[in-house]
């Protein structure tokens, strides 16, 4: 279930700081580049300490992380500059505004001159970090919770279908006149702190306990 939660998600931010709906192969790179770091900061941390001599003590390390920086450019800097093209040649501007279109205007308050691609992409990388794995774990213990507590689930779904009428796709208005459902979430927040789950997680797969 992890691992279906983790492609959608990570399916959607792509969506979202990109602008375009990629196929598998595509959104499974993203995700392989994305874990490459995630699962590996703690272990850079070091790195931060004396960075002149940790270049030298932690030379592995430092190889490293170069290389998965280099993985990153590789697989976001293509899709960014598809994307930066396709926005120059279209006549009628789109109603989405992926975050990577904004970045393209963004200019440096020190020199006035805009983001160079390892920016970019450095950009982006931050962006994916900050939504993708902190919302499957959301999702993870909203949907154990769901299980737990059976009666929760069955309001849950009253909810919706008081809501949403026959096969109709759920919108954010739709979501609005679904207070029951987003005190779920709130509550799954409030018993599952996701910064702890998401640092701890990271340690288990740093020193390898996870499964």
């Amino acid at each position: 279930m992890d691992e279906h939660f983790s492609y959608a998600l990570y399916a959607l931010f792509s969506f979202i700081c990109f602008g375009e709906k990629f196929d598998e192969r595509t959104v499974r790179n993203i995700q392989r580049v994305h874990h490459g770091f995630l699962h590996n900061f703690i272990k850079f941390n070091m790195l931060n300490v004396a960075p002149f001599l940790s270049k030298i003590v932690f030379r592995g390390l430092w190889r490293e992380i170069l290389k998965i920086h280099e993985d990153q450019v590789n697989v976001f800097l293509p899709i960014i500059k598809a994307r930066q093209e396709k926005i120059k040649g279209e006549l009628v501007v789109e109603e989405f505004k992926a975050y990577v279109d904004a970045l393209f205007y963004m200019k440096l308050s020190s020199n006035g001159s805009k983001l160079r691609d390892e920016e970019l992409v450095s950009m982006c990388a931050e962006f994916m970090i900050g939504g993708t794995d902190t919302t499957v774990m959301t999702w993870l213990w909203c949907m154990a919770n769901l299980v737990k507590y059976q009666h929760v689930q069955e309001n849950v779904f009253d909810e919706i279908k008081n809501v949403v009428e026959g096969d109709e796709e759920i919108e954010e208005e739709h979501l609005k006149r679904m207070p029951y459902l987003k005190v779920v979430v709130l509550e799954t927040l409030r018993r599952h702190p996701i910064g702890y789950f998401i640092l701890l997680r990271q340690k288990n797969i740093v020193y390898g306990f996870d499964s």
